[in-house]
């Protein structure tokens, strides 16, 4: 008998996810991938706070990368913890949770895959190898500047404040199980598409209602300003883990625009570097 040999290799569930991005969204070199963060982090101004968790961008990174680097900058490069990146899901998947590995140019971020395990949200590692910027952008961040961290990566669709309590709680019990020192990394972009001036006024006025954690104030806030905000759940869940494991206020830390790469101010994207503290 002759069996047919598929012409699609299959892919190992366990192998590591692939970049889809890369040489798009970030330089698929290695060695201009390392000179591009270098830029990045030397181009910033700032000290190390060590916050519970961060909101970071997730364009390209010749748009948001700098305002990234302030985010991440924040945090020891010795942190030898766990990343929790809780991505936005642009196709609309439920909330879920990964264990797989992250290729970059530059390295494997490998997962933390007894807290993925223990994390309370469904796995389907097939999603996560899909295209997905507000994950994939984030990698090479960690891999660069965090070389002894690992990562857990969570998809969140529904970023209702129900969604939010869920992804929240999810975290906060593998945290209970398996006593990891994590760092939640939001991944969300701000308004998208408006003038500029209204993009800072809308998304400053929206994150300065965060300011105490309060998570039910930000909703109000999105509620009556309704900015295209993206990952703004995420924002909201990272608010809530932050405030479980301690922490008091999130801080603004800088604002820019696509406008500030392109010199067109006439219909930008928002990003925010944000640090719960």
């Amino acid at each position: 008998m002759i069996h047919k040999i598929s012409a699609e290799p299959r892919v190992s569930e366990k192998s590591a996810r692939l970049p889809t991005l890369a040489g798009i969204f970030y330089p698929s070199e290695a060695e201009g991938l390392k000179q591009t963060l270098a830029a990045f982090f030397e181009g910033t101004v700032t000290s190390v706070s060590n916050p519970k968790g961060i909101l970071v961008p997730h364009a390209g990174f010749i748009y948001s990368g700098p305002c990234a680097a302030v985010s991440y900058a924040r945090i020891s490069p010795d942190f030898d913890g766990t990343f929790v990146v809780i991505g936005t899901s642009h196709k609309g998947y439920p909330n879920s949770v990964s264990d797989l590995d992250w290729d970059t140019p530059i390295g494997t971020v490998l997962a933390d895959t007894e807290f993925a395990d223990a994390v309370s949200l469904p796995k389907n590692n097939d999603i996560f190898r899909e295209q997905e910027n507000s994950l994939e952008t984030q990698m090479p961040f960690i891999a660069y500047r965090f070389p002894k961290a690992k990562v857990c990566a969570v998809l969140m669709g529904d970023q209702s404040l129900k969604g939010v309590a869920e992804v929240a709680e999810a975290i906060l019990c593998a945290v209970s199980k398996t006593n990891r020192n994590i760092i939640v990394a939001a991944s969300g972009d701000c308004s998208h598409y408006v003038l500029a001036k209204k993009a800072e006024t809308d998304d400053l006025t929206c994150l300065a209602a965060l300011k105490n954690l309060d998570v039910s104030a930000f909703y109000d806030a999105l509620y009556a300003i309704q900015p295209s905000m993206c990952g703004y759940g995420c924002l909201a869940a990272t608010a809530e883990i932050g405030k479980a494991l301690g922490a008091k206020e999130a801080r603004v830390l800088t604002y820019t625009t696509s406008g500030d790469a392109s010199g067109d101010y006439s219909a930008v994207v928002g990003y925010a570097s944000v640090e719960v503290i």
